[in-house]
This record gives structure tokens, sequence and C-alpha cells, in this order.
């Protein structure tokens, strides 16, 4: 089963994810910008999906990002963003080498396209 990483500083985000992925992924949890990167370190999933915005001044989403993709630049990451986020930010997480977005307020479907396309970019 593959293995999905889901950062989001908001426990009811975390869960409704969690909740569209079970039976289908394997979810690892990470409540904060720091744990985002010590999970990956442990468990170098298929997929991080992580939130933009998150209260951990340098370890806010985009930082996050930054350190993953230097850890592992070919790791598939989909950044969870808010509508109201400006193009900027989608911009430099897409030239960081964000794969994706999920749009907040999401729906199931939403979720499980992104990541079904973001997991087939990974080798098994």
């Amino acid at each position: 089963m593959r293995t999905i990483l889901v950062a989001d500083d908001s426990l009811f985000m975390r869960k409704a994810i969690k909740d569209i992925l079970a039976g289908r992924y394997a979810v690892v949890e990470a409540d904060s910008g720091r744990k985002c990167v010590e999970e990956f370190s442990r468990v170098r999933p298929d997929l991080v999906l992580l939130d933009v915005v998150m209260p951990e001044g340098d370890e806010e989403g985009i930082r996050v990002l930054e350190r993953i993709m230097a850890l592992a630049p070919s790791t598939a990451v989909v950044m969870i963003t808010a509508l109201a986020q400006q193009k900027a930010v989608v911009a430099e997480c897409t030239r960081l080498g964000a794969k994706g977005f999920i749009s907040k307020p999401f729906n199931a479907e939403q979720v499980l396209r992104v990541v079904e396309e973001c997991v087939g970019m990974t080798p098994p």
C-alpha cells in the first residue's frame, strides 16, 4: 500500500483528508512543518500533502517544500491552498517542485483525483 504524509496544523483538515484516503493509502500525519520534515525523513512516503500556511515561522509550507525537495528532489508533493492565496504563492511552490495543488474547501473527488495523478508519478 502506498503511503501519504498529510501535513496540516489543523486536526480537522488532517482528519478530513485521512477519511478520504482511508482504505486506499496508508496515511501518516504531521501537525507542523518541523514534524513534516521529521516524518518525511523517517517514512519516505510516496506522496506528501502539505498545507501552505502553517504557523511555525521558517517551517511553514513553502520552506518545508524546499527542505523536502533538498532531501529528495523526485518526491511528489501536493500543496494544500486556500482559494484566497495569491498566485505568487502557487508560482513559487511550482518553481520549487510541487506537483499539484488541492484548493480549500475541497471535496473527496478532487482530493482523490489529484492524489491518484501524483501517486502515478512515483515508482512503486
